[in-house]
């Protein structure tokens, strides 16, 4: 573990990433990079239309959806407000040069202050300072010295900022329990029952002796260090890539040039063919065309002298010129009969090779262009990266879901119909007990009950959106948002939807199958918009950074479509009937289940299938989960939940 002084990380907190000038109103992302209020405000504008929703952060490409409720040139104004960064700024700007009196400044005086108030945010000269400490309303804030100003911590303070819940009012309290900051109006209305609320400063004080966050730098350096060693492999694999692609370049170039020579060859033979044909031919076709014509040159002056000899010629003369006329006329019939016989038409033909003839058939493409994608962990030890990579990525071998073969290894009968099934980073296994209305939480084996939750409703889909946190689609009633903690589940919130079966949560929104739609939440549970469809929404899952999957209620098909919703492609099958749950595994790998088929598919990417991984399953499946290794599967039923070892 690198210590905490190791390599400190150096940024500069109070510039700009995009003007690269000190931060003017700065406002932050749910990725917690922030910006000017203008630079942030213009970045939307210009690139809104080409994002579809929302924007992608410009430091870190993450993608945040635009609030329903707040057109596009407000969005930058409602972004929350960085007040750590205000603070900091404020204090290098009073440690940099002088700072006058704020009160003294509306009055149109210049008066150098000498000291700052933490509550109101001003700087304060002398005589003010001295009757802002006897005004009996003010006596309470806390005024330092400029000089003194930010030297152990930054003087901020929490006025500023206004609840989620409740936008007129600002936060005065933390409840532990629900790891919330709230308004007094949130403590009487929602935290009334709950056992540890307090003061935000308390909170911060315990949090800040924590080892939590005593032991937080060293987490996130290690991360660091994991991270420089993850660009390392980047830009070692640039370099393969770029020579891969250098050589693949030139491999086509080679192979054409080989093709193309051979087929110069083969070409320049047959066209030497041709016209050895032709100088053999030609000249026959010719001869013959001459002697024809001479004949006819014969009868046409046959028929000169027959027309002179019968009109001029003496009788001696004629008899004797006619006589030899019939003698000629003989030779040319015979002529004419006999080519008339065996006269050739001759033409000459090019038959192609029947492979070459179906080249354009057979052969579609020049070749393919395969991509060998391999396990990041696989990487760093291939680069012999010295890195405690136990924190990062998994030691377990993942398996290898395109050949793996499923073993039924438990089956736990249940008076109950498993609607929802989670296998939890930990190993632990979430329930959505349909009949019973409620969730539970259950050890590795799912034979022992740890902690369950009841519900105002039929709960369906369940998942974990974070280590801590999950979320159950409850029908009628939306999204019930718990706290999983200690093998205890608690209730945190609830997301009030229409027809509600299931949801997915990526990069910090939530997509709620409804009625006709996916209704798009922010990461604070706020509306963002919604994506129409044709049906409702049953079972859904993310197949990757730009779609997600999810079957209809009562449907036989398995839908993708990008997150703006454009469709991507549509799964049937004649094994597959009434389709319910799908996931999505370590690989890529799309699985569905087929209730009324009592089977689950296994799809590629692209939504081709590899085979029924799951088939003859003894009662109805409406849901699969995997573990994060990918070798082992629970999957939940009418009345049963099958684990299954995958190997």
């Amino acid at each position: 573990m690198a210590s905490s002084t190791e390599n400190p990380v150096k940024v500069d907190l109070t510039t700009c990433s995009i003007c690269f000038e000190t931060f003017k109103t700065p406002k932050y992302f749910p990725c917690l990079h922030s910006f000017c209020e203008g630079c942030i405000k213009t970045y939307i504008t210009t690139t809104f239309l080409q994002t579809k929703g929302g924007v992608n952060c410009p430091v870190c490409r993450m993608y945040v959806l635009k609030p329903e409720d707040i057109s596009i040139d407000d969005w930058s104004s409602k972004l929350p407000t960085n007040h750590i960064l205000v603070s900091l700024i404020d204090t290098n700007e009073l440690k940099s040069g002088e700072k006058l009196c704020a009160a003294c400044s509306r009055e149109n005086e210049s008066e150098s202050a000498t000291s700052w108030c933490i509550n109101c945010g001003e700087a304060l000269c002398k005589s003010c300072e001295r009757y802002h400490r006897r005004n009996k309303f003010l006596s309470n804030h806390k005024v330092v010295d400029i000089e003194n100003y930010g030297t152990t911590e930054l003087p901020y303070n929490h006025k500023d900022i206004q609840c989620t819940e409740h936008p007129d009012k600002n936060v005065e309290a933390y409840c532990s329990d629900h790891s919330a900051i709230c308004c007094m109006t949130c403590v009487m209305l929602k935290h009334r029952k709950c056992d540890n609320v307090g003061s935000i400063q308390d909170a911060a004080e315990e949090l800040k002796k924590s080892k939590e966050v005593k032991s937080f730098k060293d987490a996130l350096m290690e991360l660091k260090k994991t991270l420089d060693a993850l660009v390392e492999c980047t830009m070692d694999n640039l370099q393969i890539f770029d020579k891969d692609i250098k050589k693949m370049k030139l491999d086509v170039d080679t192979l054409f040039t080989k093709l193309s020579h051979h087929l110069s060859q083969l070409k320049s033979d047959i066209l030497s063919e041709i016209s050895k044909i032709e100088k053999e031919v030609r000249p026959e076709i010719e001869d013959k065309h001459d002697e024809i014509k001479c004949k006819i040159s014969t009868i046409e002056n046959d028929l000169t002298l027959f027309q002179t000899n019968i009109k001029y010629a003496p009788p001696a003369q004629f008899l004797q010129a006619m006589e030899k006329l019939m003698e000629q006329r003989s030779i040319l019939e015979q002529f004419v009969n006999e080519e008339s016989q065996k006269l050739k038409e001759i033409s000459v033909t090019f038959d192609a090779n029947e492979k070459l003839q179906e080249i354009e058939k057979h052969i579609k493409v020049f070749g393919k262009v395969n991509i060998r994608r391999r396990n990041k962990a696989d990487m760093l030890r291939s680069t012999d990266k010295q890195v405690n990579m136990s924190s990062v990525v998994p030691t377990t071998k993942q398996v290898d879901m395109s050949s793996v073969v499923p073993t039924l290894s438990s089956e736990v009968n249940e008076q109950d119909t498993v609607t929802g099934i989670s296998v939890l980073e930990n190993g632990l296994v979430l329930l959505s007990k349909w009949n019973n209305l409620n969730i539970e939480l259950r050890d590795h084996q799912c034979s022992s009950v740890l902690s369950s939750l009841s519900l105002p409703g039929y709960p369906w889909g369940i998942k974990m959106t974070s280590d801590t946190e999950g979320a159950v689609a409850v029908e009628g009633h939306g999204l019930i948002i718990f706290n999983v903690q200690n093998n205890q589940i608690t209730k945190i919130k609830e997301i009030r939807t229409n027809v509600n079966y299931d949801f997915v949560y990526h990069q910090g929104t939530y997509y709620i199958g409804c009625n006709k739609k996916i209704a798009v939440y922010d990461s604070n549970h706020h509306k963002v918009r919604d994506i129409s469809v044709n049906n409702i929404v049953g079972y859904m899952a993310v197949r990757d950074d730009t779609s997600l999957c999810y079957t209809v209620w009562g449907g036989r098909e398995l839908y993708c479509i990008t997150m703006d919703g454009t469709p991507v492609f549509t799964y049937s099958h004649d094994k597959l009937q009434y389709t319910t749950g799908v996931t999505v595994d370590h690989a890529g790998y799309i699985y569905v289940c087929g209730c009324d088929s009592y089977n689950v598919h296994q799809l590629s990417h692209d939504g081709k299938l590899q085979r029924i991984i799951f088939d003859n399953l003894p009662s109805g499946p409406y849901c699969v989960s995997f573990n994060k290794h990918g070798d082992k599967a629970m999957i939940g039923c009418y009345n049963k939940v099958l684990s299954y070892d995958m190997k």
